[in-house]
């Protein structure tokens, strides 16, 4: 049994999110470029763009660095409420990244569906030409690609994933402290 508490598991928490709002910027990506390459730049030039992406996955990388920092923040006395658990603190992570893979592919399924409804209506609508309305279609259709490839990666290596990440942190697969005052040591 691993002992768990509150803050180990709003660090969970808080890196999953992390992945979450990573994954949502990078299927993006796509649309960004097309946008970009087209000139359609609502924000001015693609450099801006660029620009505001790069700077969001900093920060993103700042949350995830420092989120033992804002658990700690977050909670009042983070040693109470511990609990036994058979999950050590990877695993959960693994689950929530699996969790977050089976969001994206729901959304990437209905995504998918909204676009071949939009290619049916621009096929019907414009019967003689060529393209039959797809050059519209294609940054979406790459997005919605891109997220479902993403999506089946979070879900079939959650796990996998989360041990990745683990070895990064600590350099093995041992368990990881769960007392928030040895877990900045690391």
């Amino acid at each position: 049994m691993t002992r768990t508490n509150a803050y180990t598991l709003l660090c969970i928490a808080i890196r999953a999110v992390i992945v979450w709002v990573a994954a949502n910027a990078l299927v993006g990506v796509p649309a960004l470029l097309f946008a970009i390459r087209r000139g359609e730049m609502p924000l001015g030039s693609g450099g801006t763009s660029l620009a505001i992406m790069a700077t969001v996955l900093g920060l993103l990388a700042l949350a995830w660095i420092f989120a033992d920092k804002l658990a700690r923040l977050a909670l009042s006395s983070p040693k109470e409420q511990v609990f036994e658990s058979e999950l050590e603190p990877r695993v959960w992570l693994g689950l929530a990244i699996s969790v977050i893979g089976a969001w994206f592919l729901f959304v990437a399924l209905k995504d998918a569906a909204y676009l071949l409804v939009r290619w049916v209506i621009f096929s019907r609508a414009m019967p003689g030409t060529l393209d039959n309305g797809l050059d519209r279609l294609l940054p979406d259709a790459l997005a919605t690609v891109f997220e479902a490839v993403l999506a089946t990666v979070f879900l079939l290596r959650g796990r996998g994933i989360s041990n990745l990440i683990h070895r990064w942190r600590y350099g093995d697969l041992v368990a990881e402290p769960s007392d928030p005052t040895r877990a900045s040591d690391a």
